[in-house]
C-alpha cells in the first residue's frame, strides 16, 4: 500500500501564502462615489491617499479623480481616460469598461466616509506587517542593538499613528474653551509663567517658565553647579505632580536620591551620605529626611542610570515611559557623557540636541539637556562662557531653541567679591531675556541652588556688573 501523500504545510508555508489584508469591494465603492459625487472627496481627502488603496489601478484611478477634481474638470468615463491617455497609464486600469463597471456598481455615495475607513484600516493593518517585519530583519542583523531595534520600530508606529489623525477647521466654540482652559492654568502658575516653573523666581522672570515643545541647555564647566541644577529641576517639577524623567548618564541611582534628599530636605548631603547621632542637629535632621524621602517616594520622578546612553536607547525608553504615562519634562545630565561616534562627535552632538527636539514636540513637554563647555574659558582673563565655548558648538548652537551658561567666579578666585554666587547667564532663545545674567545662591552643600536676595555683589572699587537677584 503506497504511502499517503502529505498535504500538511509548515506555519511557514502557510505564511508564504497569506495576502496582505485589503478590501477590493470597499475600494471600489469609495472610487464609485467618487465617479457618482465628486465633491464628496473633501470629506476624505486630508486622511485618505492613494497609498491607501490595495490594487494598483485603484490607487491610479484615485489619483485620476483627485487631479481632475482639483483643476475643476467634471468627472466621467470620457474625462478620466483622456487624463490616463494624456499621462500614459490608459493600459494600467483596465480600459473604459472597467470604469463604467465602477460607476454602475456604486448606487449612491452617502456611505463614502464609512467606504474610506474601511480602505484606511486595511492600509494601515498592512504598515503594521510592513513595520513587523522590518523590526524582525534588523533584529536578525548580526550586531544589532536592542534598544536601537526597539527605538526604530517604536519610532515607526509612532510616525504611522500620526499620520493618520485627522485635523481640520473646528468651530470656534472649540477654541475659546481650550484657551479659557489654557488660561485657567496661566493663572494656576501665576502671571510670568507660560509653562512649568523653575525653581527660582528671576529665571521665572527671565525664561517665562519651561515651555512645552522647547529644548534647554544648561552649560558649564565642571563644578559649576550643572548636575545640582538639572536635579533640583527634575524634582521640583515631580514634586509639583508632573512625571518627569531624569536621565542620569553620569551619576548613579543612589548618588541621585542621595542628592535629591539633601536638596528636598535642605539638610547637609555630607551628614545624608554618613548620617549619625553626634551632629547637634541629628534629630532635626533625621525629621526632614524622613519628610523628603516620602515626598520622593510620593512623587512621579523617574531616574534612569545607563552610563553612556545612546540618543536612540533614551528616545526609545523616554517612549516607552510616555506610552505608560504622558511625561511633562525630561531632564539629561549631561550629552557629552553619552555614546558617541569619536571621528563625527560634532555631528552626532547635533544628533542628540535634534532627538531632544523630536521628544519635545512629540511629547508637548520641555527637554532639559546639560552640556559640558570646552576648556578655552578656563584660561582667558574673563572666564564666563561664551557660545564658543560649547563643545562641538555650532551644531548645539544652531538646534538649541534655549541656551543657558553658569558660571561660577569664586571658584576661579578665591578673594572675588563674588563668593557662593551662582550666575545663570542667558545665551540663546526667543522669547528669553538675554544680555542680563541672573544670580543664584549657592546651596551646593545640601545639592541645590536658592534665589539670591538682594542687588549684584559690588567689588571693593565699586565696579557696576549688569545682574539681577530678587529685589
Amino acid at each position: 500500500m503506497s504511502a499517503m501523500p502529505d498535504f500538511e504545510r509548515t506555519p511557514a508555508d502557510i505564511a508564504t501564502l497569506r495576502v496582505p489584508p485589503h478590501d477590493v469591494t470597499a475600494e471600489q465603492a469609495v472610487l464609485g462615489a467618487l465617479m457618482l459625487a465628486p465633491d464628496s472627496l473633501a470629506k476624505i481627502s486630508d486622511w485618505l491617499s492613494e497609498d491607501d488603496f490595495y490594487r494598483a489601478d485603484h490607487r491610479i484611478i484615485y489619483r485620476a479623480v483627485s487631479a481632475l477634481i482639483g483643476r475643476g474638470s467634471p468627472v466621467d468615463t470620457v474625462t478620466m481616460m483622456d487624463w490616463f491617455d494624456d499621462n500614459d497609464m490608459a493600459g494600467m486600469i483596465g480600459g473604459a469598461a472597467y470604469l463604467i463597471e465602477l460607476n454602475e456598481a456604486t448606487a449612491s455615495a452617502a456611505n463614502i466616509v464609512a467606504y474610506a475607513e474601511i480602505v484606511s484600516q486595511k492600509s494601515r493593518l498592512r504598515a503594521a506587517i510592513n513595520a513587523g517585519m522590518n523590526l524582525t530583519e534588523a533584529a536578525w542583523k548580526r550586531g544589532a542593538d536592542a534598544e536601537q531595534v526597539i527605538g526604530a520600530a517604536t519610532h515607526e508606529l509612532a510616525q504611522m499613528h500620526a499620520s493618520k489623525l485627522r485635523g481640520g477647521l473646528e468651530p470656534a466654540k472649540v477654541g475659546m474653551i481650550r484657551m479659557q482652559s489654557e488660561l485657567m492654568e496661566r493663572y494656576r502658575r501665576g502671571p510670568l509663567l507660560l509653562g512649568q516653573p523653575w525653581p527660582w523666581q528671576e529665571l521665572n522672570h527671565c525664561t517665562k517658565g519651561l515651555r512645552d515643545s522647547v529644548v534647554y541647555i544648561v552649560a558649564a564647566r565642571p563644578s559649576m553647579g550643572k548636575s545640582v541644577m538639572g536635579l533640583q529641576v527634575a524634582i521640583n517639577n515631580a514634586l509639583n505632580g508632573n512625571n518627569t524623567a531624569f536621565f542620569s548618564v553620569e551619576m548613579s541611582a543612589d548618588e541621585c536620591m542621595a542628592r535629591a534628599v539633601a536638596c528636598v530636605g535642605e539638610i547637609p548631603h555630607e551628614w545624608v551620605e554618613s548620617p549619625n547621632d553626634k551632629d547637634m542637629d541629628a534629630d532635626f535632621y533625621w525629621s526632614r529626611l524622613s519628610t523628603a524621602t516620602q515626598r520622593i517616594i510620593e512623587s512621579p520622578l523617574l531616574i534612569d542610570e545607563t552610563p553612556s546612553i545612546s540618543i536612540a536607547q533614551l528616545m526609545a525608553r523616554a517612549r516607552r515611559a510616555h506610552m505608560q504615562k504622558a511625561l511633562r519634562l525630561i531632564v539629561v545630565d549631561h550629552m557629552h557623557d553619552m555614546a558617541i561616534d569619536p571621528k563625527q562627535a560634532r555631528f552626532d552632538y547635533g544628533l542628540i540636541v535634534q532627538g531632544g527636539k523630536v521628544l519635545a514636540k512629540e511629547f508637548k513637554c520641555p527637554v532639559v539637556i546639560l552640556a559640558q563647555l570646552n576648556r578655552q574659558a578656563a584660561s582667558r582673563t574673563d572666564k564666563r562662557p561664551t557660545m564658543t565655548d560649547l563643545r562641538e558648538s555650532g551644531e548645539i548652537e544652531q538646534k538649541a531653541d534655549v541656551i543657558l551658561f553658569l558660571h561660577r567666579e569664586d571658584y576661579y578666585d578665591k578673594n572675588t567679591h563674588m563668593k557662593g554666587v551662582v550666575e545663570v547667564i542667558p545665551a540663546k532663545g526667543r522669547n528669553i531675556k538675554t544680555g542680563e545674567n541672573i544670580l543664584l545662591k549657592n546651596v551646593f552643600s545640601e545639592m541645590r541652588m536658592a534665589d539670591w536676595v538682594g542687588e549684584w555683589p559690588e567689588a571693593p572699587e565699586r565696579e557696576h556688573k549688569s545682574g539681577r537677584g530678587m529685589r
